[in-house]
Order: structure tokens, then sequence, then C-alpha cells
């Protein structure tokens, strides 16, 4: 294996410590190991080899961006959301170079998931350990801004008012990620009650709808300049690619539903239940698109690790229950490491 993929391995056993540490130990140590690794696993996200996946995707949108050419229609058309680009211009105009960009924007998702940590009242420990087991280092560097957009979506599945989520969520949209909007579906839909009925005819409704659903079927929906950065790409077609997701997030929505079958009464329980169902739905509906299944699924998949971390918190969770839960997300590390090969198959 790469010397990259070794260290992304011996930070997630440092972040596994921690997690001990913060259970039979002393939380606020768990907690300071957590932010140390959480910090330098951040900071390397930034740092990853350029032949990563989208390193040089990112480095075209930031230099598009820096020209800062405001009045030009193709400015606003290419690649990216209009919040995204004015934010790499504003870093290029005080200094910035790409590297710094790039550092930057691992920084801001360490503080917004410091933020999330805060607001739900769950320790950093166990935060960090659950978010470390599902996204980040191990796949392309596309998730530090979907990351972003995913954190801003779980701000806004902890907020109570509905005022409040349309904001935070709107800027998600406008600044990281278009289609981030549609993750107000979750709290929009927990005002009903969860059922295995309503469940089972959400995802067959998809999969019907998924039949008519192609990349052809959207092409008016993209503006003919982006169109061209995914021609001849497995972004428009690859179906198989999705088989995974829909299985992995279908198997964590079910385990979730147990985890949390005397809670689906409380409207806020309620909505992290539907967004993990509606992230299998959604990762159907669109099976025959990478491009968007990669995304929508991933925005309503992020409160996962959130619904973990909390019941690794409670109170009263037995150690058997803690122990389970750290060993499915153990696995999915071992999963999502796995699958994304090029993390340890390509580099020296």
């Amino acid at each position: 294996m790469s010397n990259f993929s070794l260290l992304i391995i011996a930070l997630y056993l440092i972040t596994l410590i921690s997690l001990i540490f913060g259970r039979f130990i002393n939380i606020k140590l768990g907690n300071f190991v957590a932010i140390l690794a959480s910090l330098t696993t951040f900071i390397i996200a930034s740092l990853r080899p350029a032949e990563f996946p989208d390193v040089d995707t990112y480095e075209l949108m930031f230099n598009l961006s820096s020209t800062g050419d405001f009045s030009n229609e193709l400015f606003w058309l290419s690649h990216g959301e209009p919040g995204f680009k004015i934010i790499s211009y504003f870093l290029y105009y005080c200094g910035a170079n790409y590297n710094v960009f790039l550092l930057f924007m691992a920084l801001l998702s360490y503080f917004l998931l410091s933020k999330i940590s805060k607001i739900s009242k769950i320790p950093f420990s166990y935060l960090w350990f659950t978010y470390f087991s599902f996204y980040f280092i191990t796949r392309d560097l596309g998730v530090i801004r979907l990351s972003i957009a995913s954190h801003l979506i779980v701000i806004m599945l902890l907020q109570r008012k509905l005022i409040s989520q349309i904001i935070t969520v709107t800027f998600a949209s406008i600044t990281f990620q278009y289609f981030s909007v549609l993750a107000l579906a979750a709290p929009l839909l927990s005002r009903y009650k969860l059922s295995m009925y309503r469940v089972i005819f959400l995802l067959i409704i998809s999969f019907y709808l998924s039949t008519y659903l192609n990349f052809d079927s959207i092409l008016n929906l993209i503006p003919e300049k982006q169109l061209a950065v995914y021609y001849g790409t497995e972004q428009l077609s690859g179906a198989n690619t999705s088989i995974i997701p829909i299985i992995r997030n279908l198997l964590f929505a079910l385990f979730l539903f147990f985890l949390y079958k005397k809670e689906v009464k409380l409207p806020m329980f309620n909505s992290w239940i539907w967004s993990a169902i509606l992230s299998v739905s959604l990762y159907i509906l669109s099976f025959n698109i990478v491009l968007i299944s990669q995304r929508i699924g991933a925005y309503f998949g992020a409160i996962i690790p959130l619904a973990l971390a909390y019941k690794l918190n409670r109170p009263k969770s037995s150690n058997f229950k803690f122990v389970l839960i750290a060993f499915i997300c153990i696995l999915n590390f071992i999963s999502v490491f796995y699958f994304n090969d090029f993390v340890w198959r390509l580099y020296p």
C-alpha cells in the first residue's frame, strides 16, 4: 500500500483510540485526541496527491474564479456554484494560491463539524469517529466541497424552526452544492410518522420512476458549458456504481430505524430517519446517473454519522450497543477504504 493510505489508516486508529478514551477513560482526553487527529486529517486532505480524482478540476475552477470576470456569462455558467466562485475569488484577492484555497476549504469543513458537535452536544470524539468512518479522505477531493454542503444540511436538520432550515439549506445550495435544497424534504416529511408501509411504497415509486430518469432527460437543466465537463465520463451513466451505496445506505437506514424505534415520534429524530430513507430512495431514483446519485444521495446520508454518534453518546446506552455501533462503523470504514481503491493502488 502507499504511504498515503498507511497514513489514513494510522489516523483512523488514533480516532478509534480517542473514542475508547472518551467512553472508558475520560471524555475530555478523548475529545483532545480526536481534535488533534481530525485537524491533521483535514490538513492532509488539502495536501493529497495531485493524482487524486478532482484535484485538477478544482484547480481549473479556482483559476477561473480568480479572474473575477463577473460580467462574463461564461464565468457563471462554468462548473461550480456562484457562492463558491465568489469565495474562491475573495481568497485569491487576499493573496491565496491554490494550495491555500484547498487548506481553507478543509479547515472550513473542520469548523462546521465542530459546530455540529457543539449544537448537538455530542462529544467531538464520538462525532469524528462516525464521520471519519463514512466520508472524507478515503474519497475524491470533491468530498471536501460536498462535505461542507453536507455539514450545513446536518446543521439544518438540527434546527427547530423552518425559516432557519430554509436559510441554511439555501446558503448551502448557492455556495457549495446546487441540489442541497432538496434536503428540506426530510424535515417536511417528518410531519408524518415513519412506517414500513410508507418506506416500502417510497422505494417502489423511486424504482419505478428511475426507469424514466436518465442523463438525456435532465439535459435542459444543465448549462451547455457545464455539459462539456461531463461528456465521455462515467458520470453520465455507470449505474452499477450505485448498487453498493444503495445497499449500504439501506442497511444503515434500517439500522437507524431499529435504534430509534422508541423515539421516532419526536420530530427531530423522525426527520433523521426520513433523511436516511430518502438517501436510499434518491440513490434508486437517480440510479442511471452517477452525477446526480453521488450528490443527492449523500446529502441525505450525511445524517447517518450524526445519528450513530448520538447513540454512542447516550448515557443509558449499554456497552454492547456501544461496541455494536462502533464495530459497524469500523466495517463501513474498511468497505469505503477498499472500494475507493485509488487511495491505495495508484501511488507509491
